[in-house]
C-alpha cells in the first residue's frame, strides 16, 4: 500500500531572494562595478570638471555652470549606486552590496566637497544644490557688477567688430605657429599697425590703443599659478573694446564695452 506524501511540491521557478547568489559570480559582479564606478568618479572629478574650469579661465558664470554640472552628474551616479545595492540586495549578492555602499560613500563625500566648496562661495544659496533665491541672486549680480561689461552703441560695436577682425588672424597664425608669449604677441599686432597705449606719470591717457600682457594669475588648489599666453586688449572708443587671449589650447577674440574696473580687461573673480 502506497501512503501519499504530505510534503509539499517544491516549486520549479524561485525568485531572485530565494537563494544567496554563488560567491564567484557575487565577486565577479561586485569587483568590476566597484572599480569602473570609482574610476568614473575620479576621472570626471579630473578631466570632466578639472578641465571644464580651467578652460573657463576665470569666468564665473562658466566655472559656476561647471560646478553645478558637476554636482548634478554625482547625485545621478549616486541614485544608480543605491538602485544597483537595492538589486544586489533582493537577490542576496553580499559582496556586490559592499561594493556599490563604498561606491556610494566614495561619491557622497566628493557631493559634500563640492556642496561645500559651492555655499563658501555663494554664501546666499538657499542650501539647495543649483536653486538661488531671486534675492540672493540678485545681491550675487550687484556684488559681481565691477564684472559685468558696459553697453555699447551700435556705432562703436561696428568699429569694435572691425577691430576684432584685424586682430583674430594674428592670433590664429601665432596659435597655429605655437607662439603665446606676450612679448610676441605684441610685437605682432604691432606689425600689423596697433599702437601700444601709453600714459602719463599722472594717469592721463598719452595715446594708443592696444595693451598685452600675460594671462593673469588664478588660485588652483593651494596656490596661484598664472598660465602661459597672453591677454589682449584694444581700446576702440571709451564705450567699446576689444578683448581676446591666446595660449596653448586655444585662443578667442571678442568685443564688449569696457568694464567699471579694469578698463578692457575682465577683473579676476574674489575681488
Amino acid at each position: 500500500m502506497t501512503v501519499p506524501s504530505t510534503e509539499p511540491r517544491r516549486l520549479r521557478g524561485r525568485r531572485p531572494w530565494s537563494r544567496r547568489t554563488p560567491r564567484a559570480a557575487d565577486l565577479a559582479i561586485g569587483i568590476p562595478l566597484l572599480s569602473l564606478g570609482s574610476g568614473w568618479l575620479v576621472l570626471d572629478a579630473m578631466f570632466g570638471h578639472g578641465l571644464e574650469v580651467w578652460a573657463a579661465q576665470g569666468d564665473l558664470g562658466r566655472i559656476e555652470t561647471a560646478d553645478l554640472a558637476y554636482m548634478a552628474r554625482i547625485q545621478h551616479f549616486l541614485v544608480v549606486v543605491l538602485v544597483v545595492a537595492l538589486l544586489a540586495l533582493l537577490s542576496r549578492a553580499p559582496w556586490t552590496v559592499l561594493s556599490q555602499v563604498l561606491l556610494a560613500l566614495l561619491a557622497g563625500v566628493l557631493l559634500t566637497v563640492a556642496q561645500h566648496h559651492w555655499d563658501r562661495s555663494h554664501p546666499d544659496s538657499t542650501g539647495s544644490t543649483g536653486s538661488v533665491s531671486e534675492g540672493a541672486g540678485s545681491r550675487h549680480r550687484e556684488n559681481n557688477a565691477f564684472r559685468m561689461p558696459g553697453d555699447m552703441p551700435p556705432a562703436s560695436a561696428q568699429d569694435a567688430r572691425r577691430e576684432a577682425d584685424r586682430v583674430e588672424p594674428v592670433l590664429e597664425r601665432l596659435w597655429k605657429s605655437g607662439t603665446w608669449d606676450p612679448k610676441s604677441v605684441r610685437e605682432a599686432l604691432l606689425e600689423v599697425g596697433f599702437q601700444e597705449e601709453r600714459f602719463g606719470p599722472k594717469g592721463e591717457w598719452l595715446g594708443g590703443t592696444l595693451t598685452v600682457r600675460d594671462m593673469g594669475s588664478r588660485f588652483e588648489t593651494d596656490h596661484y599659478v598664472t598660465p602661459e599666453g597672453a591677454s589682449v586688449g584694444v581700446r576702440v572708443h571709451d564705450d567699446a573694446c576689444v578683448t581676446a587671449f591666446v595660449q596653448k589650447t586655444n585662443y578667442e577674440v571678442k568685443t564688449s564695452g569696457p568694464y567699471i574696473e579694469g578698463g578692457c580687461f575682465e577683473p579676476p573673480a574674489g575681488h
